[in-house]
C-alpha cells in the first residue's frame, strides 16, 4: 500500500508544495542546490522515518513513507530524500546510528567502486558489502567527487571505496535480496508517481493548446496516444502498490517481498518507453525544450528504469527462478507471492 494521507506523507507533501515549485528543479540542474528544501525535510525528521525510535528515528510504517516518496517524485524533488531513507534504513538494520546529513547508498559489486545517485550532494555513502555481510558508512564530503554522465537530472558520481576508511561499520543479517527488495520497491513507487505526473502535465497541455481552432485533446490520434499511456500509468501504479504492500506485510523479513519488487520493476520499466514517447510527442516542439517541466520526469524515469538493473536483467532472474520452481508451486507463487524454488 502507498498511504498518501498519513501524517508522514502529508508533511512531505506540504513541504514540497511550499518549497519545491516548478522553478526549483530547473535551478537545481543549473547548479543551485535547494538547501532550504532539504533543511525542511531534515528538521521534520522525514529522512529518519524508517529508523527505529530507539535509534533516533520515529519508526514510521512502510506504507506511510512510500506516500512521502510518492510526493517527492511528483515534485521532481532534486534532493536525495529517497536515497537517504534507504541509507538510514540500512544503517538501522545493522544497529548503526543514522547518517548525519543527507546520504546515498551502494551495493558491493565486482569492482571497488560504485556509481552513486546524488553523489555530488550526499554527505554520506552507505555500502552493503555482500562478501563480508557488512554495512559501512563513509564520509562522501572527504572523497574526491567527479560527476559522471547520467540520464537523471539528479546526477551520478563514482565513489571509489578502496582507500577510504569507514566512519562506522557492523555485521548485518540482511541479505542482498532483502536490500534489493526495498530499493526496487522505492524505485517502482517513484516511477509510478513520475508517470502519473507526466501524464497530468500532458493532459493539461493538450486541453489548453489549440490547433485548427480546437484543443489538441479533441484529435483522435492524441486521444489514442494518451489513452494508451494512461493504461500503462494505471498498471504501473498497481505494480508499485503491490510491491509496497508486500514490503509492508513482510517488514520483519523484506526478502520475502523480493519477487513482488522485481516484478514491479519489470512491469513498470517495460512501460517507460510506451509512456514517455507520446508524452513528448503530444507536446510537439515544446516537449523537447529544457525550459519546460516534462523532462524532469521523463529523464528520471529513464534513469530509474536502469537503476540496479533494467527490466531485462530482472526478467532473466525471475525467469531462472521460475524454471526451478515446482509446477504445483507456480500458481501459489503467482497468486500469493510465496515462491519456493525446488
Amino acid at each position: 500500500m502507498i498511504n498518501t494521507e498519513a501524517m508522514v506523507a502529508e508533511t512531505a507533501t506540504k513541504i514540497y508544495t511550499d518549497l519545491c515549485d516548478r522553478e526549483v528543479p530547473h535551478k537545481a540542474e543549473a547548479g543551485e542546490y535547494p538547501q532550504a528544501l532539504w533543511d525542511a525535510l531534515a528538521e521534520n525528521g522525514l529522512p529518519l522515518a524508517w529508523v527505529r525510535e530507539s535509534n533516533g528515528g520515529f519508526g514510521a510504517d512502510y506504507d506511510e513513507v512510500f506516500g512521502a516518496i510518492w510526493a517527492s517524485a511528483q515534485a521532481a524533488s532534486p534532493v536525495p530524500f529517497a536515497e537517504t531513507l534507504i541509507a538510514n534504513w540500512m544503517l538501522d538494520q545493522a544497529g548503526l546510528a543514522p547518517a548525519d546529513g543527507s546520504a546515498s547508498f551502494a551495493l558491493s559489486g565486482h569492482t571497488p567502486s560504485a556509481d552513486i545517485p546524488f553523489g555530488m550532494h550526499a554527505d554520506k555513502i552507505v555500502l552493503f558489502d555482500e562478501a563480508h555481510q557488512e554495512i559501512s558508512l563513509f564520509d562522501n564530503r572527504a572523497a574526491t567527487r567527479s560527476p559522471e554522465e547520467a540520464l537523471s537530472p539528479d546526477g551520478m558520481t563514482q565513489f571509489i571505496f578502496s582507500g577510504h576508511v569507514a566512519e562506522q561499520s557492523a555485521k548485518t543479517n540482511l541479505s542482498r535480496r532483502a536490500i534489493e527488495a526495498l530499493i526496487l520497491t522505492v524505485r517502482a513507487v517513484q516511477m509510478a508517481a513520475a508517470m502519473e505526473m507526466a501524464l497530468n502535465i500532458s493532459i493539461e497541455y493538450v486541453s489548453q493548446r489549440e490547433q485548427f481552432g480546437r484543443p489538441l485533446s479533441k484529435f483522435q490520434a492524441i486521444q489514442h496516444q494518451l489513452a494508451v499511456a494512461a493504461s500503462e500509468c494505471a498498471a504501473a501504479t498497481m505494480a508499485a502498490t503491490q510491491a509496497a504492500s508486500s514490503i509492508t506485510r513482510n517488514a520483519g523479513d523484506p526478502e520475502k517481498a523480493w519477487h513482488e519488487a522485481a516484478i514491479a520493476k519489470v512491469q513498470i520499466s517495460h512501460g517507460i518507453e510506451t509512456v514517455t514517447v507520446p508524452f513528448h510527442q503530444v507536446h510537439g516542439a515544446m516537449g523537447y525544450t529544457q525550459e519546460y517541466d516534462l523532462h524532469h520526469y521523463t529523464r528520471r524515469l529513464w534513469a530509474w528504469r536502469d537503476a540496479l538493473g533494467n527490466e531485462h536483467h530482472w526478467s532473466k532472474l525471475l525467469g531462472a527462478e521460475l524454471a526451478l520452481t515446482s509446477p504445483d508451486q507456480i500458481w501459489k507463487g503467482v497468486t500469493t507471492g510465496e515462491w519456493i524454488a525446488s
